[in-house]
This record gives C-alpha cells, sequence and structure tokens, in this order.
C-alpha cells in the first residue's frame, strides 16, 4: 500500500502522488517514511529529498526550510522551495553558489552583521543541494 506524498511551496502545489518512501531532511538529520509511519511533525532543512515512487525508480529534489507532517499514510511537506532534478538549471545553480561563496568570503562577521551572513550562508546551502539534486538522474 503506497503512501500518499504531497509537496506545497508558496507558489503552489509542487507533487501529489502515491510513492513508496519518501527520505526527507530533517532538521535533526534525514528521515524515511514508509507506509504506517507513526505520525509526527518536523522541521526541514535545505536538504535533498529522496521519493521512490516503486521499485528501483528513485526521484529527487532540492528544498529548503519547512515543516513535514507525517499523518498514517500521508505525508505533507510546506516548504519554501521544491525544484525536482530535471527542474535545476544547473549552471545557474554554480553561479549562485559561487556568488554565495564570494558573499560570505566578504562577511567580517560582527553582531550586525550575523543575520546578513546567515541569509547569505542558506543562499550558499541551496545552491550546493541544488547542484548536487541536478545531477541525479531521475526526477519526476
Amino acid at each position: 500500500m503506497p503512501i500518499t506524498l504531497i509537496i506545497v511551496t508558496p507558489e503552489g502545489g509542487r507533487f501529489e502522488g502515491p510513492v513508496e518512501r519518501v527520505v526527507v531532511p530533517g532538521s535533526e538529520g534525514d528521515f524515511g517514511v514508509l507506509p504506517g509511519h507513526e505520525r509526527f511533525l518536523s522541521p526541514v532543512r535545505i536538504g535533498e529529498l529522496e521519493v521512490e515512487t516503486g521499485g528501483a525508480d528513485r526521484k529527487w529534489a532540492a528544498v529548503s526550510d519547512g515543516f513535514a507532517e507525517v499523518n498514517g499514510d500521508r505525508v505533507v511537506l510546506m516548504v519554501d522551495s521544491c525544484e525536482f532534478a530535471p527542474d535545476i538549471d544547473k549552471a545557474r545553480a554554480e553561479r549562485a553558489k559561487s556568488n554565495a561563496e564570494r558573499e560570505l568570503a566578504h562577511f567580517q562577521v560582527s553582531e550586525e552583521e550575523q543575520a546578513a551572513f546567515r541569509l547569505a550562508e542558506a543562499a550558499l546551502q541551496r545552491a550546493i543541494i541544488r547542484i548536487q539534486v541536478a545531477g541525479r538522474t531521475h526526477g519526476i
């Protein structure tokens, strides 16, 4: 019996459908969800989402901050962004990575600059994850 995966971003629904398994980048580490999983709510961090749709068929997506709700045989991800591997412009992600690295190198981390530093650091993490996911061979 598959589980239903629903992915929602501020721009709207990104995915809804049956899956065999999903591995989510939780704030305390990655966690897998199979049918019959215990009910819970977890923060989601910037990372790779792995979706197994059947057999050996796996899809990957780059996701950013949000929440995952597991409720019986349903997983709802409410995240700031979600890009499946085939949708990622790898060259653009490489440029974003370079820009974020350059910006981080210029920071002298004083108390006043910590918020800007964290934003630049998050941009770098998103770019790195997008590059990793873009290199995957499958996508939804």
